[in-house]
């Protein structure tokens, strides 16, 4: 089973010095690993990044210019983003606000590959798909850190950039550390004791870290259609549901034939259905063999439209694969997924199983990774590599 991933971020200038805030970061990861959590620490200051130029190419589909600079290091940073499913944030607090490099960063922070740029046109309702497509579905903590003042205001700073791009904060803590700090002027004061020796700060950094690691998988957000749900869903029965798929002829949905242990439905609903057959394609080249099917979710009908005219123009698509009907989303809804779902993957078994269920937030590369670690699993083979050739979308 994959490991839970948490990536803590320092966002401190400091270099020449030790960070009270980063000392803390690295005390939140030690608390994840306590719970089984597999943990990175990052500093940004570490990451130098060209400045945001205002050119537009992430709100216009394009990947950013900036990346062919050999100095930008955006990229680098972005794949510890996109390997995290949480995060710890920790910052020192400057001029009663957060240090310049979170805002350097955040304002870069678009996908580094045009194959997650997908999007009509951008405007609000959309910004988590191009500023926060690495950040959707997962949760953070934030721990700020000040000498005397200001750590409230600076952990309110970026809470409406995470909430637009469905970040779920699970707990913000802000430490008035005083004699603890880090700062000269209070480390050299014969009443300074350093940030080791703050037992009270230490201890809730890793409960914080033990936090945000047991919360992963439980987003505040509904993200790409897809409802939180407690407990877990793997090998739980969906055969009833799957009654309720049909294919283009009208007959029901079956699984328990096919070149394999397992099938693989990409649900979509219609406005995402070009993503769902550019997901299906690099599946069938990544992983040929497979059982792939596309799933159309299709709302209520109007009385003007009848279902034949439905099929008809699926039918007219020719899609190489086969077609399943979800009509008025009752598969759809009795998996809790709702409207104009992104490529969602379900990996259902012979017997009706579901083996996994893998979100529309997942990289082609992760999602059939996970599907061949599944087949593998099942087949008793070793762990498994899915390799992308350059230029290919991840």
């Amino acid at each position: 089973m994959r490991t839970k991933n948490v990536l803590g971020i320092c966002g401190s200038p400091k270099t020449s010095a030790p960070s009270a805030s980063e000392y803390l970061c690295r005390q939140a990861m030690r608390g994840a690993e306590e719970v089984g959590a597999t943990t990175r620490v990052i500093r940004l200051v570490d990451y130098p990044i060209e400045d945001c130029d205002g050119c537009g190419d992430c709100m216009n589909r394009t990947p950013c210019h900036l990346f062919k600079r050999p100095e930008d290091r955006y990229i680098q940073l972005y794949k510890h983003i996109k390997w995290a499913d949480a995060f710890v944030f920790a910052s020192p607090v400057y001029a009663l606000g957060l240090p310049f490099t979170w805002k350097q960063w955040l304002d870069r922070c678009e996908p580094a590959n045009a194959d997650e740029l997908q999007y009509q046109y951008y405007n609000y309702e959309v910004a988590a798909d191009v500023k926060g497509t690495a950040f959707q579905g997962k949760v953070a903590a934030q721990i700020v850190t000040s000498a005397g003042i200001g750590q409230e205001w600076a952990m309110a700073s970026l809470m409406p950039l995470w909430t637009n791009v469905k970040l779920s904060v699970i707990a913000s803590v802000g430490l008035s550390l005083i004699e603890f700090d880090e700062q000269p002027g209070i480390r050299t004061k014969p009443w300074g004791q350093g940030v080791q020796n703050a037992e009270y700060a230490i201890e809730i950094s890793r409960q914080i870290g033990r936090r945000v690691a047991n919360a992963i998988g439980f987003s505040t957000f509904n993200v790409n259609g897809s409802s939180p749900r407690l407990g877990p869903s793997k090998g739980k029965d969906i055969s009833e549901h799957l009654k309720l798929l049909t294919d283009l002829g009208d007959r029901p949905a079956d699984v328990s034939q096919g070149p394999g242990e397992l099938t693989v439905l990409v649900l979509a609903g219609q406005t995402k259905s070009e993503e769902a057959m550019q997901r299906i394609e690099r599946i069938r080249k990544l992983a040929p063999g497979l059982d792939v099917r596309l799933v159309a979710a299709v709302d209520q009908l109007p009385h003007f439209i009848s279902r034949d005219f439905v099929k008809g123009k699926i039918a007219e698509q020719n899609h190489q694969v086969p077609v399943l009907m979800d009509w008025e989303r009752g598969f759809g809804g009795a998996l809790g997924l709702s409207a104009n779902v992104e490529p969602h993957l379900i990996v259902v078994d012979r017997l009706g199983r579901m083996v996994r269920q893998i979100s529309g937030t997942h990289t082609t590369r992760d999602a059939v990774t996970e599907v061949l670690a599944v087949r593998n699993d099942l087949s008793g083979a070793g762990p498994v590599s899915v390799e992308i050739g350059m230029g290919e979308p991840r």
